[in-house]
């Protein structure tokens, strides 16, 4: 016993004194449900509901703000929502990491940018027999992904009020069908409080380098192959540029090649590779790349998607000067296909 306290006096009063803030953010929310195929519209009429608590830490230091050219927060957040039909639809719970960007400060207003990925249980999905209407979800561990825009205000030293616009998809990435996913935009109030909070330093932005630059990146994962009945592999291999054009937005471009070993093939598994070109808008945080893509088929399989453009929305991390890690998420329209690893140089 004596052990675990003098583990934790060591914890707290390394935390005490180190460089950062840290606060829980408890926030309700109301929202609908986008009916992006038409099996999906008689759910339109539902309004999801539910609350998020996260816990959050920024560090202070210049090392902490070079690794976005921001301060920013990172955390954990619980979030349960409620999709307004008990029977078919059911609810989720999430367990899902986030980061958070301060865009814009003033001494009483800060807009933010909260992006999370997690994990969701849902506890009701699709069953041939007891729930054949539920299109949007089969797998009871799924993905949930968002975006939200947060501006806040500053009640006093350690309490501030929020309003918040976030965008929220759920699917399983692929891994079982019917994968139609579920997108609900919702509307949220929040109160903030801090547990730990210091005046922020100030720092200055490293000069952007508005050079075209170029890399190359590969991506993997599994999807399931319909006459097999098992998990094929996925690869996809990038070239593509970027141009920064200000501190936090640049522009970009290049080809994909796709090569799906779940796709069925008549005569050449060449028939399931993929070129794509595509042009990509990116927000640039320090070593932080958040991209979004858009790709058109020159080729694709018979049967394959009935959709001649795709979209593919990359968060990377650069952890060395070349070296970069992260994870990305295909859709066409709002139909979400699969979610990969990313691993990227640059030249």
């Amino acid at each position: 016993m004596r052990f675990y306290l003098i583990i934790f006096l060591l914890l707290f009063s390394h935390l005490t004194h180190a460089q950062f803030n840290s606060r829980l953010n408890l926030e309700s929310s109301y929202g609908f449900i986008i009916p992006h195929s038409p099996e999906l519209r008689p759910f339109a009429q539902n309004n999801p509901y539910g609350f998020n608590l996260n816990f959050q830490m920024m560090g202070l230091s210049e090392k902490k703000w070079s690794a976005c050219n921001c301060f920013h927060y990172l955390g954990l957040q619980l979030s349960h929502y409620n999709f307004s039909n008990r029977e078919i639809l059911g609810t989720a719970s999430s367990l899902s990491g986030t980061f958070e960007p301060s865009i814009w400060r003033h001494p009483k207003w800060t807009f933010s940018v909260l992006t999370g990925m997690g994990v969701t249980y849902l506890d009701r999905v699709f069953n041939e027999k007891n729930n054949p209407d539920n299109v949007f979800f089969s797998s009871n561990l799924s993905f949930l992904l968002f975006l939200t825009p947060r501006l806040a205000y500053t009640l006093n030293e350690q309490i501030e009020a929020s309003i918040s616009l976030s965008y929220n998809h759920i699917s399983n990435g692929g891994q079982r069908q019917p994968n139609k996913g579920i997108n609900f935009p919702m509307l949220g109030f929040g109160i903030s409080y801090y547990l730990k909070k210091d005046r922020l330093p100030q720092y200055f932005r490293l000069d952007l380098d508005k050079e075209l630059s170029f890399f190359l990146e590969g991506g993997l994962t599994t999807r399931r192959s319909v006459e097999q009945e098992a998990r094929r592999p996925t690869f996809s291999l990038v070239l593509g540029a970027v141009k920064p054009l200000s501190a936090i937005n640049g522009i970009g471009g290049g080809i994909e090649l796709n090569k799906d070993y779940s796709l069925s093939v008549n005569n050449s598994r060449l028939e399931a590779l993929m070129p794509s070109p595509y042009i990509a808008h990116h927000f640039l945080f320090g070593r932080f790349d958040f991209s979004q893509r858009i790709g058109v088929y020159t080729q694709k399989p018979i049967g394959y998607v009935d959709n001649l453009f795709y979209q593919r929305y990359i968060l990377k991390y650069r952890y060395f000067k070349n070296l970069s890690l992260g994870i990305s998420l295909k859709a066409h329209g709002h139909v979400a296909e699969n979610i990969d690893l990313r691993l990227g140089w640059a030249f």
